[in-house]
């Protein structure tokens, strides 16, 4: 896995968040919109496994921020999905971690270590019981990656 340049993807916001819609932004590769339209409003870290792209995506709502997580084909089909956030909750995406080659580690929110693992095949999930709290997904059997958290010790 390997982190892909900012200058080579990019995000461009098409509809700000208010009260009632969160904020959506559309995919830009070299500097040429995808016509892929996401929510999210700030791209954290893009990412590149095999021939996908995953996307770290936040919204920018200060005291309820999401982190947002994309898993895009070649042709930026979104072949897996998830979102971190808890109410009244302000994460901060940091410590990205890419040691592993099918995982990568970060912190968001809560004093939590995250472990996103990429699986090579769909592998069977139940909805909403299969992840931690704070995560939530399109209701689906099967998932593309997984997501789980531990106890931060990192104290910073």
């Amino acid at each position: 896995m390997k982190l892909i340049s900012t200058s080579d993807y990019t995000v461009r916001l098409v509809t700000p968040p208010n009260d009632e819609t969160n904020p959506q932004c559309e995919v830009m590769l070299n500097g040429a919109p995808t016509g892929t339209v996401l929510e999210g409003a700030i791209l954290e870290a893009a990412l590149k496994w095999h021939a996908y792209t995953l996307l770290f995506l936040t919204d920018d709502i200060p005291f309820e921020d999401a982190l947002r997580i994309y898993l895009l084909d070649e042709k930026f089909n979104v072949m897996d999905s998830a979102q971190i956030m808890w109410i009244y909750a302000t994460g901060i995406f940091s410590d990205l971690d890419l040691s592993e080659p099918d995982a990568v580690s970060f912190r968001f929110f809560a004093d939590l270590d995250w472990t996103l693992t990429l699986l090579p095949e769909p592998a069977f999930a139940l909805p909403v019981i299969s992840d931690p709290w704070a995560v939530s997904r399109p209701f689906k059997f099967h998932r593309r990656f997984r997501i789980s958290n531990q106890p931060s010790l990192n104290t910073d």
